[in-house]
């Protein structure tokens, strides 16, 4: 074996092999070529002229580790203090978000690393270096071929209408309310998202309270992989308890069906309850994965 050289990331390094076996077919391009990559926050063990690890940071984030990390962890962790910050973290808030191939499906995609692979040799490693698990979540996968709404709950679907819960498309002619809805669930990914997929006019579908969002899922817009979009599931804090959450749920399923998706992934906490509304629906569980924390001061 030759002597490993350490040094920052250049475009001509080669992350496409090691890029793939972790994520998926692209994922080097996609990495390297989103506005949030930085070069300087880029590294690379090499040896023989080949890249044997590679490690990546965005803001607080550690966005990539693939290959030989251990050495790279160092180097990344050691940058990111000496730019003052008190951690680093690995979930699905990174804004690189790097896509994977879910074992066991055929090849079926997700969009996005919601943390380190429990499978993997990454999460041992970094336990040994003072990383934290700060939650651990489960992905999974229902194939559309064959779904059907459920005839029970569009039953319940019109007892909640009498009551003046429904779900709708959402049209600003009619709703109003969405931005406050977003910004009651504190979630800065759907903040950025979900408010200007309305306001662009994206297919978003809306638990009302009469006229007043209260909930939303999608946007509805099937990826070019066959897999159907999905950013989230929620219900504002005051209208929670109605029902609005499983029927967003199960409207999103037969929307992204009708669009020509043929089956959808997500990901959600390993003991969150809402797993087994996912489960009853038909997804089943794939992997897990790690959310984790350095604390560095």
């Amino acid at each position: 074996m030759g002597e490993m050289t350490l040094r920052n990331w250049r475009p001509g390094d080669a992350i496409r092999t090691l890029a793939e076996e972790r994520c998926a077919p692209g994922a080097a391009d996609l990495l390297t070529g989103h506005p949030d990559f930085c070069p300087e926050r880029a590294w690379v063990a090499l040896e023989d002229g080949a890249v044997r690890g590679f490690v990546c940071c965005t803001g607080e984030f550690l966005a990539c580790a693939l290959g030989q990390t251990a050495e790279l962890l160092e180097i990344a962790e050691a940058d990111a203090a000496a730019r003052g910050l008190s951690r680093l973290q690995v979930n699905w808030f990174c804004p690189i978000r790097l896509p994977w191939v879910l074992p066991g499906t055929g090849g079926a995609l997700h969009n996005n690393l919601p943390g380190v692979p429990e499978d993997s040799g990454l999460l041992p490693l970094l336990k040994s270096r003072g990383w934290q698990v700060r939650s651990r979540q489960t992905a999974m996968y229902l194939p559309l071929e064959g779904f059907s709404f459920p005839e029970e709950l569009a039953r319940q679907a019109e007892a909640m209408a009498e009551e003046g819960y429904t779900v709708d498309w959402y049209d600003s002619a009619r709703h109003r309310g969405v931005d406050e809805m977003v910004e009651s669930l504190r979630n800065s990914m759907w903040s950025a998202e979900i408010p200007a997929a309305a306001r662009a006019g994206l297919p978003l579908l809306v638990g009302l309270s009469g006229s007043t969002v209260a909930g939303f899922t999608g946007p509805v817009r099937p990826e070019p992989c066959g897999r159907g979009y999905f950013a989230g599931i929620a219900v504002g804090p005051q209208w929670r308890g109605h029902g609005l959450g499983k029927l967003l749920f199960y409207r999103l399923l037969q929307a992204e069906q009708a669009a020509g998706a043929r089956y959808m992934t997500l990901f959600t906490g390993v003991d969150n309850p809402a797993g087994r509304m996912y489960r009853k629906a038909g997804f089943r569980d794939v992997r897990t994965f790690a959310a984790m924390e350095k604390e560095l001061l």
